[in-house]
């Protein structure tokens, strides 16, 4: 017996599968394939994978399409939800920000968390340290790049930045010992300036630079070889000072270096022209580099500290700095130093020469001695003045240095001399404690100061400091007038 088998083959159109359907629907299998009519599996097989080939990008998208269908489904259910839940939404995004806020704060110490700008990088900038305690924070510390690729800039055409601001001069760099700074000496590059040479933006500032470069390097050339083996003895015991003040920023041991060259220059010429029996600058005149040294960052704080210069770094990370200076011993005579070192400093940032010391003329020494003696005479005279009324107003006044600074107290001070005989009867007369009393005096002096009269209102009585002096503040305004028009 043979089997037969039914060699003929149907479009799909005529299949069985086929028949009877929808016109709108189209048929299974392939178009320009051929079946047999009694084959039902490959047809359904092959119509399958046709679908899922034309589906493949609807079942299968790419990472960006679901992220935005997901921000699209997400925008959708918040616009139905309603407002109030809204609000909610918003108020646990808030939450869940402050919360990690709070969680970073946990990597800082008590120190930096109270005040942020307490911290500066550390000296391999891998990190932020606390000025004041010295602990590094967990976190390390990520630099920008302006190009794109990790090589030379002459391989790399890509920029999507400016390029950083190099500085590199003998001051940007710690003097490490005497060795290598002599070689930095005979062979060290000259200074860069990456400025770009634009008329309009910065003019002639990079040949202004040069040329005060290029002065700065004519002076050192014109010491002895034994001057300048002292100026790089002097920057080197200047780095093992900073050891102890640690941690400080860059910006404050630069100025730091810059001053005591500018100061050892000054000196040094000073000292070849005036003779040393008459010189007047006896606290620094003959004495050792580590003393010099200790006495230029003593003379630079104090510069910094009085706000005669302006370095990149903020008050509390100074404040810092000097409170960790002070804690080493001194020696009576510092005070002294740093009024000469100071007035080296003067002339050499002004460009010009110390003048030679003329015979019989005062000390440095002396001439703080006097002026110390003419203050306290000056002062003991002044606590004379108001009997005592003014004594006694004057030592509340004192007591007030919390409410304004110790300034506003001192003002207040000088503004009473010559009138205490105007307001004894009135002041004495109130029925306020004698705080309230120093503190209405207090307020009229500021209201003198600033040029305002009792229209004004006074940020200074807050109702907390009025409680604890004992007072209202109808009470205390109702003296302060009472005073006004007795001065006037």
């Amino acid at each position: 017996m043979e089997l037969c088998v039914d060699t003929s083959l149907v479009h799909r159109t005529q299949h069985p599968l086929n028949a009877g359907c929808s016109p709108q629907s189209p048929p299974i299998g392939i178009d320009s394939k051929m079946y047999s009519p009694y084959d039902r599996a490959s047809i359904i097989v092959e119509s399958m994978s046709l679908f899922r080939l034309r589906s493949r990008s609807h079942f299968n998208p790419s990472a960006k399409d679901q992220a935005s269908a997901k921000r699209k489904r997400e925008d959708e259910e918040k616009s139905q939800l309603p407002l109030t839940l809204l609000q909610i939404m918003e108020e646990d995004d808030r939450e869940e920000k402050k919360a990690r806020q709070e969680d970073n704060k946990d990597d800082l110490c008590p120190c930096a968390r109270a005040n942020p700008n307490l911290l500066v990088e550390s000296n391999d900038s891998d990190c932020l340290v606390c000025s004041n305690c010295g602990l590094c924070t967990r976190g390390t510390i990520t630099k920008a790049l302006h190009r794109e690729k990790a090589c030379t800039a002459d391989e790399d055409k890509t920029q999507h930045a400016d390029a950083p601001q190099e500085v590199s001069d003998r001051f940007a760099n710690p003097s490490s010992n005497l060795q290598v700074a002599r070689q930095l000496k005979s062979n060290g590059e000259p200074s860069r300036c990456t400025l770009p040479r634009d008329r309009k933006k910065v003019g002639f500032a990079v040949e202004t630079v040069a040329r005060l470069a290029e002065r700065g390097a004519q002076m050192r050339n014109s010491m002895t070889a034994k001057d300048q083996t002292r100026e790089l003895q002097l920057l080197v015991r200047l780095e093992t000072l900073f050891e102890r003040l640690e941690p400080m920023g860059d910006e404050l041991k630069r100025y730091m270096r810059v001053e005591a060259y500018t100061f050892f220059h000054t000196y040094v010429d000073h000292c070849q022209t005036c003779d040393k029996s008459c010189c007047r600058f006896t606290g620094i005149r003959g004495k050792s580099l580590n003393y010099l040294a200790n006495t230029c960052i003593d003379a630079t704080l104090e510069q910094l500290e009085n706000g005669g210069c302006e370095v990149g770094a903020t008050k509390e990370q100074i404040d810092a700095v000097m409170e960790r200076n002070r804690d080493h011993e001194r020696t009576p005579t510092v005070r002294t130093a740093v009024r000469e070192l100071r007035l080296f400093l003067d002339e050499g940032n002004a460009m010009r020469k110390m003048p030679s010391c003329e015979a019989g003329a005062l000390t440095v020494a002396e001439q703080i001695r006097k002026e110390e003696d003419a203050q306290r005479a000056a002062h003991e005279e002044a606590e004379k003045e108001g009997g005592d009324f003014g004594r006694q107003l004057r030592t509340f006044l004192r007591k007030l240095a919390f409410v304004d600074g110790a300034e506003l107290v001192e003002n207040a001070v000088n503004f009473y001399v010559g009138k205490y005989d105007k307001i004894q009867t009135t002041v004495e007369a109130s029925e306020l404690s004698w705080p309230a009393r120093a503190f209405a005096t207090l307020d009229v002096a500021a209201r003198a100061k600033e040029n305002v009269g009792m229209q004004q209102p006074s940020s200074r009585m807050r109702p907390a400091l009025l409680a604890s002096l004992g007072a209202t503040e109808a009470k205390v305004v109702q003296l302060v007038g009472m005073i006004y028009a007795a001065l006037e």
